[in-house]
Protein backbone atom coordinates (compact mmCIF):
# COMPACT_ATOMS: atom_id res chain seq x y z
CA UNK A 1 0.00 0.00 0.00
CA UNK A 2 2.66 1.99 0.51
CA UNK A 3 3.84 1.76 -3.25
CA UNK A 4 0.64 3.50 -3.91
CA UNK A 5 0.60 6.16 -1.55
CA UNK A 6 4.03 7.17 -2.83
CA UNK A 7 2.53 7.32 -6.42
CA UNK A 8 -0.17 9.26 -5.37
CA UNK A 9 1.96 11.81 -3.69
CA UNK A 10 4.48 11.72 -6.51
CA UNK A 11 1.31 12.16 -9.23
CA UNK A 12 -0.02 15.49 -7.20
CA UNK A 13 3.50 17.05 -7.10
CA UNK A 14 4.07 16.57 -11.23
CA UNK A 15 0.62 18.15 -11.74
CA UNK A 16 1.50 21.43 -9.00
CA UNK A 17 4.74 21.66 -10.97
CA UNK A 18 3.21 21.32 -14.08
CA UNK A 19 1.05 24.02 -12.85
CA UNK A 20 3.46 26.50 -11.79
CA UNK A 21 5.34 25.91 -15.39
CA UNK A 22 2.34 26.96 -17.06
CA UNK A 23 0.90 30.17 -14.90
CA UNK A 24 4.13 31.86 -14.39
CA UNK A 25 5.09 32.15 -18.15
CA UNK A 26 1.70 33.32 -18.60
CA UNK A 27 1.83 36.05 -15.61
CA UNK A 28 4.54 37.28 -17.95
CA UNK A 29 2.26 37.71 -20.70
CA UNK A 30 3.30 34.83 -22.77
CA UNK A 31 0.43 32.92 -24.36
CA UNK A 32 0.94 29.05 -25.32
CA UNK A 33 3.72 29.47 -28.46
CA UNK A 34 6.18 26.79 -29.58
CA UNK A 35 8.82 28.41 -28.27
CA UNK A 36 7.05 28.42 -25.04
CA UNK A 37 6.71 24.58 -25.13
CA UNK A 38 10.13 24.53 -26.44
CA UNK A 39 11.80 26.14 -23.44
CA UNK A 40 9.90 24.61 -21.64
CA UNK A 41 10.62 20.76 -23.00
CA UNK A 42 14.32 22.45 -22.48
CA UNK A 43 13.70 23.00 -18.60
CA UNK A 44 12.59 19.50 -18.39
CA UNK A 45 15.30 18.25 -20.15
CA UNK A 46 17.78 20.23 -17.63
CA UNK A 47 15.76 18.82 -14.40
CA UNK A 48 15.63 15.64 -15.81
CA UNK A 49 19.70 15.43 -16.49
CA UNK A 50 19.63 16.82 -12.47
CA UNK A 51 17.18 14.64 -11.03
CA UNK A 52 19.74 12.71 -8.84
CA UNK A 53 21.28 16.18 -7.58
CA UNK A 54 17.94 16.82 -6.72
CA UNK A 55 16.94 13.29 -5.20
CA UNK A 56 19.82 14.43 -2.09
CA UNK A 57 17.75 17.36 -0.89
CA UNK A 58 17.20 17.21 2.59
CA UNK A 59 14.15 16.78 4.28
CA UNK A 60 12.48 20.35 5.89
CA UNK A 61 9.60 20.20 7.82
CA UNK A 62 9.25 16.42 7.48
CA UNK A 63 8.86 16.97 3.96
CA UNK A 64 11.47 15.05 1.42
CA UNK A 65 12.57 17.29 -0.77
CA UNK A 66 13.93 15.16 -2.41
CA UNK A 67 11.26 12.28 -3.21
CA UNK A 68 9.84 15.85 -4.84
CA UNK A 69 12.70 17.27 -6.76
CA UNK A 70 13.36 13.76 -8.63
CA UNK A 71 10.19 14.38 -10.35
CA UNK A 72 10.13 17.66 -11.75
CA UNK A 73 11.03 17.16 -14.78
CA UNK A 74 7.84 15.26 -15.32
CA UNK A 75 5.96 18.43 -14.43
CA UNK A 76 8.21 20.71 -16.88
CA UNK A 77 7.27 18.07 -19.64
CA UNK A 78 3.60 17.92 -18.72
CA UNK A 79 3.33 21.44 -18.96
CA UNK A 80 5.26 21.35 -22.53
CA UNK A 81 2.65 18.90 -23.24
CA UNK A 82 -0.35 21.04 -22.27
CA UNK A 83 1.19 23.94 -24.04
CA UNK A 84 1.85 21.88 -27.27
CA UNK A 85 -2.01 20.68 -27.21
CA UNK A 86 -3.40 23.85 -26.75
CA UNK A 87 -1.43 26.17 -28.97
CA UNK A 88 -2.01 30.05 -29.44
CA UNK A 89 -4.22 30.37 -26.18
CA UNK A 90 -4.01 33.63 -24.84
CA UNK A 91 -1.81 34.13 -21.49
CA UNK A 92 -5.21 33.87 -19.81
CA UNK A 93 -6.14 30.51 -21.13
CA UNK A 94 -2.54 29.54 -20.20
CA UNK A 95 -3.37 30.93 -17.13
CA UNK A 96 -6.72 28.75 -16.63
CA UNK A 97 -4.43 25.76 -17.91
CA UNK A 98 -1.95 25.69 -15.32
CA UNK A 99 -5.21 26.40 -12.75
CA UNK A 100 -6.97 23.56 -14.08
CA UNK A 101 -3.89 21.20 -13.96
CA UNK A 102 -3.15 22.29 -10.03
CA UNK A 103 -6.95 21.37 -9.58
CA UNK A 104 -6.70 18.29 -10.53
CA UNK A 105 -3.41 17.66 -8.65
CA UNK A 106 -5.32 19.02 -5.22
CA UNK A 107 -8.20 17.08 -5.85
CA UNK A 108 -6.16 13.66 -5.87
CA UNK A 109 -4.22 15.09 -2.65
CA UNK A 110 -7.63 15.45 -1.01
CA UNK A 111 -9.09 12.47 -2.51
CA UNK A 112 -6.45 10.06 -2.15
CA UNK A 113 -7.08 9.29 1.34
CA UNK A 114 -10.12 8.21 0.34
CA UNK A 115 -9.33 5.60 -2.90
CA UNK A 116 -6.66 4.53 -0.69
CA UNK A 117 -8.88 3.12 2.23
CA UNK A 118 -10.89 1.72 -0.78
CA UNK A 119 -8.10 0.16 -2.11
CA UNK A 120 -7.16 -1.32 1.30
CA UNK A 121 -10.69 -2.64 1.69
CA UNK A 122 -10.70 -4.45 -1.73
CA UNK A 123 -7.00 -5.98 -1.22
CA UNK A 124 -8.50 -7.55 2.32
CA UNK A 125 -9.64 -10.81 0.64
CA UNK A 126 -6.42 -11.40 -1.31
CA UNK A 127 -4.31 -11.23 1.59
CA UNK A 128 -2.47 -13.95 2.81
CA UNK A 129 -2.08 -14.02 6.68
CA UNK A 130 1.42 -15.63 7.76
Amino acid sequence: MDHWRRRSRRFTWVLLFASATLILPALLGSGATVPLAAALASFAGALGLLRERLATLPTVVGYDLGLYGRDCWIGAAVGSAITLAFLGASSGELRALGGLAGLVGMVNYFLRPLYLYVATLLSRPFRSEN
